[in-house]
């Protein structure tokens, strides 16, 4: 079966039935003990890092392994900051789900970059199902307000991305990759017009504004309420 193209039928019933999944797992979220709280964070968290272990098998056993297969994009990572969270919750981690890891996996289910593998198969499922556990990981904490958010934390999720954003880019540039959509956006998606705009010479200084303008609307919010 084809792919799926952005904001056809396939796509607006993923995005309705994980919107409604979201607000589903909030509202629970605040029915729960914080016992029950603490376990829903490690449970989501494990259930990722099946779910990309499970997609890394996937690819070995029919040979679509590849230097594009690790999860290197910020959504991989996000695994490892939900870890992170869920054992060891501190402002280092909030501030990067917050920062990077939310805006991040709301993007990539708006402007998904999967639309080309086959409707309905493994990675097609995987893709909607990991990226929108990311977001029913940190929305019930930001709804009930267990995110400690600092707008001058912001410093941490600048200080994660400039280290690794090179060493990622190093990797794409030695093996011809595109993590983090560093070297080039994914087709019809809004980085694709500041590509066009700012060329590929001009399109990381674009991507980095662009990055900026998304931390001061976020962090209106937190600043407005004194944080």
């Amino acid at each position: 079966m084809a792919g799926f193209a952005i904001f056809d039928t396939i796509h607006l019933t993923w995005l309705s039935f994980i919107t409604i999944s979201i607000i589903l797992a909030s509202y629970l979220y605040t029915r729960f003990s914080t016992a029950y709280q603490q376990r829903y964070q490690k449970f989501i968290f494990w259930l990722l890092l099946l779910l990309e272990c499970a997609k890394q098998i996937f690819l070995l056993i029919t040979n679509q392994y590849s230097y594009w297969s690790p999860p290197l994009h910020l959504c991989g990572l996000g695994i490892f900051i939900t870890g992170l969270h869920a054992y060891r919750p501190s402002r280092t981690t909030a501030t990067l789900l917050y920062a990077l890891t939310l805006p991040g996996a709301v993007i990539a289910l708006l402007f998904p970059g999967w639309t080309m593998d086959p409707v309905g198969d493994f990675l097609h499922i995987h893709s909607f199902v990991f990226h929108a556990l990311l977001v029913m990981f940190v929305c019930p904490l930001i709804h009930k307000q267990q995110l400690d958010l600092r707008w001058q934390d912001l410093w941490r999720a600048a200080l994660f991305l400039i280290t690794t954003v090179p060493i990622i880019y190093a990797y794409n540039a030695a093996f011809q990759t595109n993590f983090m959509f560093l070297n080039r956006p994914v087709a019809g998606t809004p980085l694709q017009w500041l590509y066009d705009g700012f060329d590929s010479s001009g399109y990381l200084i674009s991507l980095t504004a662009v990055v900026l303008v998304l931390w001061l609307i976020l962090y209106i919010p937190i600043r407005k309420r004194g944080a």
